[in-house]
């Protein structure tokens, strides 16, 4: 490991889905780390803010190799890297084209050497792992870490803009999609003064009414080790109550954790520490 000012150093790293689709990330390596976290970042966001700003420098002091990488959801719109490449981002994403960004993920870490991997999603990313784990079955996936977890993707949104502007985007998605325009953008105001973008089809598919981003259900289908965790003062809707639905439903609710971060918000911020820790602890028991 080679280590600057005291901060590892990384590699940046690029890796192209099966629909050639590129994945940005940062590659922070140790030599005879036990196993490797693939770390996600929620909506709207990239693999260098949100955790992604503090947790892989803890994670490689901690003598854990980290990948903090992008989905191909990650901020509201991406520029292409090459002529005719498709705008994604969060306003463009399809739900279901996460499965093939894991694979591409892991297999990226498999061919690295790791056959070990835990899977560490922030918000809105928590829907799209337990979606991919789910079908997938990796059997590289020792554990996913849960932070912050939306109860689904639709309730969520129902928080961040209100439930009557929520109500508006929907009725205004689904008449775009009857006249077959449903990839023409819909705005919605949310908390604070930003506002949220997205086609129609993606409104419909991460948010609508039979969107497949529910935690809740989603988690049925995972048997490998889960810790859940989230701030004492986080978003109204990741709740303690919330995270006891959550280890209730899983596929293996003994192999299931609950940590609350006292004082923590939605994004940790000035409890950088304290979530890091809870993690590495967690991950030493894995």
């Amino acid at each position: 490991m080679i280590i600057v000012n005291d901060t590892p150093k990384a590699e940046l790293v690029c890796v192209k889905t099966e629909d050639d689709i590129a994945l940005h990330g940062a590659l922070y390596e140790v030599e005879s780390s036990p196993l490797a976290v693939v770390m996600l970042p929620g909506a709207a966001m990239n693999f260098y803010t949100g955790l992604g700003r503090f947790l892989p420098t803890r994670l490689t002091r901690a003598g854990i190799t980290c990948l903090t990488a992008n989905l191909r959801g990650h901020d509201f719109g991406t520029a292409p890297d090459e002529d005719k490449k498709p705008v994604i981002g969060l306003m463009r994403d399809h739900f279901a084209d996460c499965v093939l960004d894991f694979r591409a993920l892991v297999g990226f870490m498999r061919q690295r050497g790791y056959p070990r991997l835990v899977l560490v999603g922030h918000s809105q990313a928590v829907t799209k792992i337990v979606y991919a784990q789910g079908r997938e079955r990796f059997p590289e996936a020792a554990g996913i870490v849960l932070v912050s977890p939306p109860p689904s993707n639709k309730e969520m949104l129902k928080f961040l803009v209100s439930q009557n502007s929520y109500e508006r985007g929907l009725f205004r998605a689904g008449e775009l999609a009857g006249l077959g325009k449903d990839d023409q953008l819909i705005v919605l105001v949310g908390r604070g003064t930003m506002p949220w973008a997205f086609s129609a089809r993606t409104f419909l598919e991460f948010y609508g009414p039979d969107s497949p981003g529910d935690t809740k259900e989603l988690v049925r289908d995972i048997t490998c080790p889960i810790l859940l965790v989230r701030g004492g003062q986080d978003f109204r809707p990741v709740s303690r109550r919330l995270l006891q639905t959550i280890r209730h439903n899983a596929g293996d609710p003994r192999r299931c954790g609950i940590v609350e971060v006292e004082g923590a918000d939605h994004f940790y911020k000035g409890c950088e520490e304290q979530l890091s820790q809870v993690i590495i602890e967690w991950l030493r028991t894995v």
